[in-house]
């Protein structure tokens, strides 16, 4: 009795002795040793607030009618992550979504002392205001989950950094690209009775789009339901970006193509709006691309689509047409109510049928350079003047966009995205889907609005004239002028050099 007595007491010393010695830092936290990829914050404890908007994992865990897509890989990674590096812990961040004005958020937030680390503020839109670190340095070296890279940025498309979903204006990567959206960001779903019964087909080019939409509003149905966003007019209304501006902005290369390479970096396009080429007193085109705008918001759209209930009517086979992102693929696959067949098609670009400032493009079946979807920043007031803090935050951001763990993510959006990373699985649900016909477009784009303010005024002044407030004169003299002040004012927010650029006076 006395020796397993004395046993006992033996095995408890030890395991005190163990845990006396387990290693502490200076504020007395408990470390954590070197794991296969070895330490984060040389295993002290840190925690790590992320947004991943559209990949942020869902409150719910099983699909409904409603929200058929549930999304978990992301919690899995982060699980994942965290066991790999035991003093870090990782929380979502949900609070932007409900704050609505993005800008806004982050202002709160900072003021707080709460930014999240990672955030998605739509890549380098808020580059200016000095928000996020540069990944240029990171992305030279290794994504030490990925055998045998060398440097991070390989791995993804080149094309990629010269979106403003990913750079700035200064060649600063401020955003790392995680999905795609799937070959292109909008589409339209559109009803396949109603183009049976009028007797129309899907539209190829801008002009095609235009003229079946009057045929379909003349049969008594009507032809278009816009985006929530797209219900009034916006200077970088989806039309702008992704039918319009595309084929406008290439016909002009040579005004903006300053490297000779065909494809417009975010320097570039500051460039070009600098020395004048979008402003209208040098550019007859900047009135024709927003006549085309007008054109849909006065011929097409039907009057009151501001508070229009679109979806109830699309449901009930009163709308051709549902202007959309991709992303809603897989809601219409799960929707068992809807009492007629759909289809998709990509959004219908301009062409020199539509206007001679509108260039001809080539078409082939499959996406060509599919856009940025959802991209992540590091917050600079979240991780500055702490280097762990900063560490994770890059960790992370190279474990997801490791190509197994992106293929994880989009495999489980169904079709709603592609992974940015060279090497992540396509989602089977896009298998018809890329078989459509595509316009191939080299990266350009058209002016959007160089800040978020000028975005706002230009918007303003665009509302008013398609509304006949204003005739095109004041429009266009305001145009230029908000254009010119936001050109600026980015300039100065992002401290870059114009030396040998010629301003436009």
């Amino acid at each position: 009795m006395m020796r397993r007595l004395l046993s006992c007491l033996v095995c408890i010393l030890l395991l005190l002795s163990f845990v006396a010695c387990k290693p502490k830092d200076s504020s007395g936290d408990e470390t954590v040793t070197a794991g296969e990829y070895g330490t984060i914050n040389d295993g002290k404890p840190i925690e790590l607030k992320v947004d991943l908007q559209a990949i942020m994992p869902s409150v719910i865990t099983e699909p409904t009618a409603d929200n058929p897509i549930v999304i978990q890989a992301s919690q899995k990674l982060a699980d994942e992550f965290t066991k790999m590096y035991p003093n870090v812990t990782i929380t979502w961040e949900r609070g932007k979504g409900a704050f609505g004005d993005w800008a806004q958020w982050m202002i709160t937030e900072i003021s707080a002392g709460t930014p999240a680390d990672i955030t998605f503020m739509q890549g380098a839109t808020y580059a200016d205001r000095n928000w996020f670190i540069p990944l240029n340095s990171y992305l030279e070296q290794p994504n030490i989950y990925i055998e045998g890279n060398e440097k991070w940025k390989d791995t993804f498309p080149s094309y990629l950094w010269n979106s403003y979903m990913t750079s700035d204006a200064n060649g600063n990567i401020v955003a790392i690209p995680v999905t795609l959206y799937p070959g292109v960001a909008t589409a339209y779903f559109y009803n396949k009775d109603i183009f049976k019964k009028v007797g129309v087909s899907v539209p190829k080019n801008w002009e095609e789009f235009i003229t079946i939409c009057e045929k379909i509003n003349d049969a008594g149905y009507i032809a278009v339901g816009p985006w929530s966003l797209n219900k009034t007019p916006i200077i970088n209304c989806w039309d702008i970006q992704f039918s319009l501006g595309p084929t406008f902005s290439l016909k002009m290369k040579d005004k903006w193509d300053y490297d000779g390479n065909g494809i417009m970096s975010q320097n570039e396009l500051l460039r070009a709006e600098y020395e004048g080429q979008f402003y209208s007193k040098n550019n007859p085109a900047v009135l024709e691309i927003y006549k085309q705008v007008k054109r849909k918001y006065k011929d097409v759209l039907q009057e009151g689509a501001a508070n229009t209930d679109y979806e109830t009517l699309w449901k009930e086979g009163k709308v051709a047409m549902m202007e959309d992102g991709v992303s809603r693929l897989a809601l219409e696959n799960a929707d068992m109510t809807r009492p007629f067949e759909y289809g998709m098609f990509p959004a219908p670009v301009a062409d020199s049928s539509t206007s001679q400032y509108a260039a001809d493009v080539e078409y082939e079946t499959g996406p060509y350079q599919p856009p940025v979807a959802n991209s992540f920043n590091i917050v600079r007031p979240a991780v500055e003047g702490n280097k762990g803090r900063e560490e994770a935050a890059v960790r992370f951001l190279q474990w997801i966009t490791k190509p197994e763990n992106t293929s994880q993510i989009v495999i489980e959006m169904q079709g709603q995205a592609l992974g940015a990373v060279k090497g992540s699985a396509i989602p089977p649900a896009l298998e018809e889907w890329f078989k459509q016909v595509f316009p191939r477009i080299p990266q350009t784009q058209w002016v959007l609005g160089p800040t978020i303010d000028s975005t706002d005024m230009l918007s303003r002044y665009l509302e008013m004239w398609v509304s006949d407030y204003i005739d095109d004169k004041t429009f266009l003299e305001q145009y230029d002028k908000i254009l010119k002040e936001g050109v600026e004012a980015q300039i100065e927010g992002l401290g870059v050099d114009t030396s040998g650029w010629k301003e436009s006076k």
